[in-house]
């Protein structure tokens, strides 16, 4: 009796001793087995933040003199000096052509001779009105007669009015002989030279200007910008003179300072936009008629904007979104709306407070919920709103 409960005492003891074995197996598997969280991601990040951010509109322009005037002459005749070079540069008043002036000068020589002619036919005639006058008194000299006299008086009185008329033609027409700049700017290329004959007003296709001279100080520069920018330009340009800001796309960092004048008075419907200019002093004859450059007009500045790095902004299905690091560090998908960018940074509408952390590199790898390692990258200073000096404010 004793064996059999020794046996089954032996037999409780080696099924408890394979449970327990067991049990710590399966333990010991389920922790081999079980999956680790996954690392937490490397990211960059960056805060939003309040700061002054102008609002400012970009565009390209193409420069445009305020005035180009064509040389031609007024009179025929054969060019009979050059009195400037190609390129050079001219001020108003300058002689630039001189024509052959021989046959001008005689006919101003032979108007100068008839009016002496008819001045001293008119002293006779005056002379002879006086004697037939003084006969027609006495009753010697017929009525007739003294009007015969005094008609002619008229009539020289007449010609001497046409000799001073024709004398003064003909030094307009000989002082078109001389041919000089009526601005001051650049000349361009010398079409006709010395001993070349001109037309006067010649309005054939194959005529040729003399020369043509382009302003270049000061200088407008033009541009066209999206008709929805013209209620808050029309605001900003009626209180101040708004600065433009230009750049040639191979001296970028050399920008050139201007002032908005000119707002067209109407919208082109065919591509809604609007044409504005600016004018620019030029003082160094950087900006060149006919050049492209890049604009950037100036309307004002909103004093507290919420601004983060526009490398934090990215493009889903639903429009502008950024990630979030929340004080756990994990990231939440955070739609957002944008108002514009300026510079490096972007303006952010709504969707997002102050003091909140974004990321700004390393988004690829991030859904909602995901862990991050955040590092710190040197800040992007914010836009400042600083003073930007334009000419004649």
């Amino acid at each position: 009796m004793k064996r059999l409960v020794l046996a089954a005492l032996l037999v409780v003891l080696l099924a408890g001793a394979y449970y327990f074995r067991g049990h710590l197996f399966e333990t010991a598997t389920e922790t081999r087995t079980a999956p680790r969280p996954p690392p937490a991601q490397a990211v960059m990040a960056d805060v939003a933040t309040e700061a002054p951010a102008p609002f400012l509109i970009t565009a390209i322009g193409t420069i445009q003199s305020i005035s180009t005037v064509i040389i031609k002459s007024r009179v025929d005749g054969e060019i009979a000096k050059v009195h400037f070079e190609e390129g050079q540069e001219v001020k108003e008043g300058d002689l630039l052509f001189t024509l052959d002036n021989r046959a001008f000068a005689a006919q101003l020589t032979q108007s100068e001779a008839n009016l002496e002619r008819d001045r001293a036919q008119l002293q006779r005639a005056q002379g002879e009105v006086k004697r037939q006058t003084e006969l027609a008194t006495r009753g010697v000299a017929s009525a007739q007669k003294l009007e015969d006299v005094q008609t002619a008086v008229a009539v020289l009185e007449a010609a001497i009015r046409a000799d001073q008329a024709a004398i003064e033609n003909a030094r307009v027409t000989l002082n078109y002989t001389t041919i000089r700049a009526p601005i001051t700017g650049r000349t361009g290329a010398i079409n006709l030279k010395r001993g070349n004959l001109v037309k006067s007003n010649d309005t054939t296709q194959q005529a040729v200007p003399l020369v043509t001279i382009t302003q270049l100080r000061p200088i407008y520069v033009t541009f066209t910008v999206p008709e929805r920018h013209l209620t808050r330009i029309r605001t900003a340009v009626a209180s101040e003179r708004l600065p433009v800001i230009v750049t040639v796309p191979d001296q970028p960092q050399t920008p050139i300072i201007g002032a908005l004048t000119f707002v067209d008075n109407q919208v082109d419907a065919a591509t809604g936009t609007i044409s504005l200019k600016a004018t620019f002093a030029n003082d160094d004859a950087r900006l060149w008629p006919g050049q492209f450059v890049n604009i950037t007009l100036t309307l004002g500045v909103q004093a507290n904007a919420l601004v983060v790095p526009s490398a934090a902004i990215q493009i889903g299905q639903n429009g502008p979104y950024v990630f979030v690091i929340k004080p756990d560090s994990t990231v939440e998908l955070r739609p957002v709306r944008v108002d514009r960018s300026v510079k490096e940074n972007t303006v952010i509408a709504n969707g997002l407070a102050a003091g909140e952390r974004v990321v700004i590199e390393g988004q690829l790898r991030l859904s909602n919920g995901t862990r991050v390692n955040m590092q710190q990258p040197a800040r992007t200073p914010a836009p400042k709103a600083q003073a930007t000096p334009v000419a004649g404010r």
